[in-house]
């Protein structure tokens, strides 16, 4: 994509803003009618407001009068050729090696380290893998890719090293799922306000947006790579539970190969 087209993009800012509008505009109205019990409203409130990082995008997308601009886009959702083989490795094993690893770890130090959630589940109900596996890739990975890095990153890149984009756009990405906790019945109002899964939660992100630019800069900007890497890593957690320990080893780690991977890649 040329210099030219990438200066008629909008902003980061506004894409934020106009992310945040919409997805809170759902979800903090979930939240405050979940106080009387879940509800079909309420579900579907929630999943409304997800798709806030894909609006955003397509809307600043096609204010852009320069076709090859969403050629570009599209391309990079779909060209499976920018990902080369070693980084598919990159994508499919990290965050396994995430899980098992802190799991191990909390095991030999007497923990309870996993608990299979959803893997025990599919022993007993193995028809369930296919819609569950499609479930937790168009709820979540798509529509919030093709915002966060799909569009998001390019911008704050265009000004800034891939690590300070990276801590940008990962508090922002945080931030964002903030009034889930006040939604009943969701995975984060399970993990409670002001509690150590809280704070692990949010920090998560802002970490690992870190390796999600690695991932994303290494495949040629394929937005079909973020997408890959957050089912995996979303998958991964649903598919088994870590202990409390198990998490912080998690996040120790994490930031280890954080710092790994800026250090050799820069």
């Amino acid at each position: 994509m040329s210099d030219s087209n990438e200066r008629k993009f909008s902003s980061a800012w506004l894409f934020f803003l106009l992310n945040f509008v919409w997805t809170w505009a759902f979800w903090i109205p979930a939240a405050f009618l979940s106080r009387d019990g879940s509800t079909p409203l309420i579900t579907a409130l929630h999943f409304i407001g997800g798709v806030g990082p894909m609006l955003a995008a397509l809307v600043l997308l096609y204010s852009v009068k320069d076709k090859q601009v969403r050629r570009d886009f599209w391309r990079r959702v779909f060209d499976i050729k920018r990902i080369k083989g070693r980084w598919y490795l990159v994508i499919f094993l990290t965050y396994p090696l995430l899980t098992l690893l802190p799991a191990a770890l909390d095991i030999l130090m007497n923990g309870a380290g996993i608990r299979p959630e959803l893997a025990s589940q599919f022993i007993q109900q193995p028809l369930m893998i296919l819609p569950v596996t499609i479930f937790f890739l168009f709820f979540g990975p798509i529509p919030e890719e093709l915002g966060w890095r799909g569009y998001a990153l390019d911008r704050l890149q265009t000004t800034r090293t891939a690590l300070v984009s990276s801590l940008i756009l990962g508090a922002f990405w945080a931030s964002w799922h903030l009034p889930l906790f006040f939604i009943k019945g969701t995975y984060h109002n399970n993990l409670g306000v002001g509690t150590t899964a809280f704070y692990l939660f949010l920090i998560q992100p802002i970490i690992g947006s870190i390796l999600y630019t690695w991932v994303y800069n290494n495949t040629n900007r394929s937005i079909l790579s973020a997408i890959l890497f957050h089912f995996m890593g979303n998958y991964l957690g649903e598919l088994f539970e870590l202990s409390e320990r198990a998490e912080i080893l998690q996040l120790m780690i994490t930031v280890l190969f954080v710092v790994i991977v800026v250090f050799i890649w820069g």
